[in-house]
């Protein structure tokens, strides 16, 4: 794969891309050169393009060393990659000339720009797509423009779009407009939305479970695969199986174990009567897969080869840690319903533990703004860059196989 030098040398961070359909379409890889010196662009490229699967989401590199950039531009392009670009250099003759010629070769170039600096334009240069910034008064204009309005559509049809802060410009620039896609998700505007009362269950994920269950090759693990995409839905079936109900003699952490005891027969009578009451809002879904990504990631954080079951506690520790913004209750309340170990309660409530650094890395290269914190962190745990990036590359590139609906990729 990558040398040592190269993943040790620079911090990986991401952000999902948002389709019309709320699922994941792209994945912008920020790339943050911490040891410029040791930087190499062509291990880099040649590595992320060996191992990337066709079935993985888009890759958009957004690389912040504009030496580190050029040297990417003159590399092979990967097939499945964007390389991001700020907006200045498509107006400069010099510099939009390597920029044709990269696009010859075969990269493709998002181009980085404000909403003003492209309207009216009708053909972007050197072929490239664009990430268009929205400013406080580019939304709301948008926003104040009636439906069907020409400006609705025209300045975002077929766009990558970020800074949107607001559930009603996300369905604008979605649903309306025609963008591509949306660079991070209204997570807080969304939920403040359902703020009256807790988060059902997701609607989409329960009728995947149904149908698996139906099918006489389902198996344990694809089975719990399905179930971990819904957060609420894996609290609910552990308090389930620990309920007076059940009345079982030993209490239940696992989620696989839990599905083990109830069975699939049971599990799938159990949906059907929760399926009335599920949420539909499809607007949730990047809320929830965000948070799936994170437990994902900070499963791969742990050692190649851990045990299935160790691997399957840190993935519900991290699904956990973000229960209280789902179900609008203190985080303390809702774990102390359930049988888990003091490690989760360690890594959750008191930030301590040997769950911790997992969540704590997890979190510096998942949240916007968060990954200059990246080696500091991996620091202070006695991680590795290295190890933390490859558990990064490695998530984000099964994630399509952990996505609901097959996604829209990006051409």
């Amino acid at each position: 794969m990558m040398s040592h030098t190269v993943l040790d040398s620079i911090a990986l961070g991401y952000e999902p891309v948002w389709n019309r359909a709320r699922e994941l379409a792209a994945v912008r890889l920020g790339v943050r050169a911490v040891h410029p010196e040791s930087v190499d662009a062509a291990h880099l490229m040649q590595a992320l393009g060996d191992d990337w699967p066709e079935s993985a989401p888009v890759l958009v590199l957004a690389v912040d060393s504009p030496r580190l950039l050029q040297q990417t531009l003159a590399c092979e392009p990967v097939h499945n990659a964007w390389i991001e670009v700020p907006g200045s250099q498509f107006e400069h003759p010099e510099t939009l000339a390597r920029l044709n010629v990269a696009a010859r070769r075969g990269h493709r170039l998002l181009r980085r720009a404000d909403l003003a600096s492209v309207r009216g334009e009708v053909v972007a240069p050197a072929g490239a797509r664009t990430l268009l910034r929205l400013g406080a008064e580019d939304a709301q204009h948008l926003l104040m423009l009636p439906p069907g309005a020409p400006g609705r559509a025209s300045p975002l049809l077929d766009r990558v779009v970020e800074g949107v802060a607001s559930r009603t410009l996300a369905r604008l620039c979605l649903d309306d407009a025609g963008a591509w896609g949306l660079l991070g998700w209204p997570d807080d505007d969304v939920l403040y939305a359902h703020r009256q009362e807790p988060l059902n269950y997701d609607a989409a994920v329960i009728r995947q479970i149904l149908l698996a269950i139906g099918d006489e090759d389902c198996s344990l693990e694809h089975l719990e695969r399905l179930v971990r995409q819904d957060p609420v839905l894996v609290y609910r079936i552990l308090l389930l199986v620990n309920s007076a109900a059940y009345g079982l003699r030993h209490e239940i952490a696992s989620l696989r174990h839990a599905l083990m005891m109830l069975g699939f027969r049971e599990l799938g009578r159990w949906l059907a009567e929760q399926l009335p009451h599920s949420e539909p809002d499809r607007d949730l879904h990047p809320v929830r897969y965000a948070m799936v990504m994170r437990s994902r990631l900070a499963q791969h954080l742990l050692a190649t080869g851990s045990d299935d079951n160790l691997r399957g506690e840190v993935y519900t520790t991290a699904l956990l840690s973000q229960l209280d913004r789902l179900l609008h209750q203190p985080l303390g309340e809702l774990l102390y319903r359930l049988p888990l170990s003091g490690r989760v309660f360690d890594a959750v409530l008191r930030h301590d533990g040997p769950y911790h650094p997992l969540l704590d890395v997890a979190r510096a290269q998942g949240e916007p703004g968060q990954l200059h914190r990246l080696p500091a962190v991996c620091q202070r745990h006695d991680l590795s860059l290295e190890h933390a990036n490859r558990a990064l590359i490695r998530m984000l590139a099964s994630s399509r196989d952990h996505a609901s609906p097959r996604s829209e990729r990006m051409t």
